[in-house]
């Protein structure tokens, strides 16, 4: 199956349980809120390439203050084996404003897939067809930009768990 991305919308009642949890819980508390039906996206396997395409590095080496680079990754990562980080309400509208910057189509254009192979970026899937792989983090990244509206909008926090 490999390392996926989910996003999950919660709520402060959620993130004060996840930010008192013991870290060896951490994975569990999330697992358990994505199964409880928790709004929520998936990128799959596209969250490396993905952070790759908006800010030309790989998603190992976030950029600290960079809201693309916080789209994927978060803001505060939690003290755990895994990786698991949230995103406050109060910082997502910074995340929208730079995600609605983004001209997908252009950025796209410009996509240089040897790059995305050159950074080895996770998984090993960027020899694959590009016109469907365009297509994919195309749709990657409106389903994330829609998520990140909808929770600004409801005032919810996001949490990122890549494993």
């Amino acid at each position: 199956m490999g390392i996926q991305a989910v996003y999950l919308s919660v709520d402060d009642a959620a993130l004060k349980r996840l930010g008192e949890a013991p870290a060896e819980e951490l994975l569990d508390l999330a697992e358990a809120l994505e199964k409880a039906d928790c709004p929520q996206v998936g990128l799959d396997k596209l969250w490396d390439g993905l952070h790759f395409l908006l800010t030309g590095v790989s998603a190992s080496s976030p950029i600290e203050g960079n809201p693309l680079s916080e789209a994927v990754v978060g803001v505060q990562v939690f003290d755990c084996d895994d990786f698991i980080a949230c995103t406050r309400s109060e910082e997502l509208p910074a995340i929208v404003a730079a995600l609605d910057t983004v001209s997908i189509d252009e950025v796209l254009a410009a996509a240089d897939f040897a790059r995305f192979r050159k950074a080895k970026l996770y998984p090993k899937i960027w020899t694959d067809d590009p016109v469907q792989l365009k297509t994919e983090l195309e749709a990657a990244f409106r389903e994330l930009r829609d998520f990140y509206h909808v929770c600004a909008t409801e005032q919810r926090h996001v949490l990122v768990s890549i494993y």
